[in-house]
């Protein structure tokens, strides 16, 4: 009889550990974050739109100040919390908005895989006065559109949280793209959208003014709060 290798049996237990936490994570998921997701996705999206203005007009250094106090740009480096979390030219940066590191410095992940990628989760500010809206159902969001805009146009100011081309945006709203054309017409007068072509199609996505009517905040009142999908350091940046 063979004995048993312990360091094969030690793995088994890690395994079996590792596949208890996925199925205790995916639980809570289901209870605590998937009801209350679609508040949540809203204010990430706004968080990237917000930080990506920023970006646009001030550069990756003003954009990058903003992410925490902990986080410093030195060109070429990238200071982040950490013991030797220090980011440099030629790595190729995520930046992933969290809500649930409220009160907590960013967490840097990734440092040694062979990607080369690394993903820095920041903290989203959660403001006292939008934070209970947060955690309840759309309707009463689109409830309050509805009464100063009408119901249609609501609804298609609510789907435009995420970008999207005139048939797109029918689809989530309920509605042909004929009467999508009409209510992003005069939301983009309004300023409320904005309206990019591209060869055969339309790219409608929201305007900071339209973010702050959707959010109940201006996003240049409060930079610190407000992407950037994924951006490369380099040597140049600044």
């Amino acid at each position: 009889m063979q004995d048993e290798d312990p360091e094969s049996g030690a793995d088994t237990d890690v395994l079996r550990n590792r596949s208890r936490i996925a199925r205790d994570f995916e639980r809570f998921c289901r209870v605590a974050v998937l009801p209350y997701w679609e508040g949540i996705s809203r204010r990430l999206s706004a968080d990237r739109t917000a930080r990506g203005q920023i970006m646009l007009g001030h550069g990756i250094g003003r954009m990058l100040a903003t992410l925490h106090p902990s986080v410093r740009w030195k060109p070429p480096l990238l200071e982040v919390p950490g013991r030797g979390n220090d980011v440099g030219s030629g790595t190729t940066l995520v930046l992933a908005p969290s809500v649930f590191l409220a009160g907590r410095p960013p967490i840097l992940s990734g440092l040694g895989a062979e990607s080369g990628q690394l993903i820095l989760s920041y903290p989203v500010p959660i403001d006292p006065k939008w934070a209970g809206s947060l955690w309840q159902a759309s309707e009463g969001v689109g409830g309050a559109l509805s009464a100063l805009m009408g119901r249609t146009r609501a609804a298609v100011l609510l789907a435009l949280t995420r970008s999207g081309s005139t048939t797109e945006i029918g689809e989530r709203a309920g509605v042909s793209s004929a009467t999508v054309s009409q209510h992003t017409s005069v939301l983009r007068t309004a300023g409320l959208i904005t309206t990019v072509r591209t060869a055969n199609s339309v790219q409608h996505a929201l305007t900071p003014l339209g973010d702050a009517l959707i959010h109940e905040r201006l996003v240049g009142q409060e930079p610190d709060h407000q992407l950037v999908s994924t951006l490369l350091l380099t040597d140049r940046a600044g």
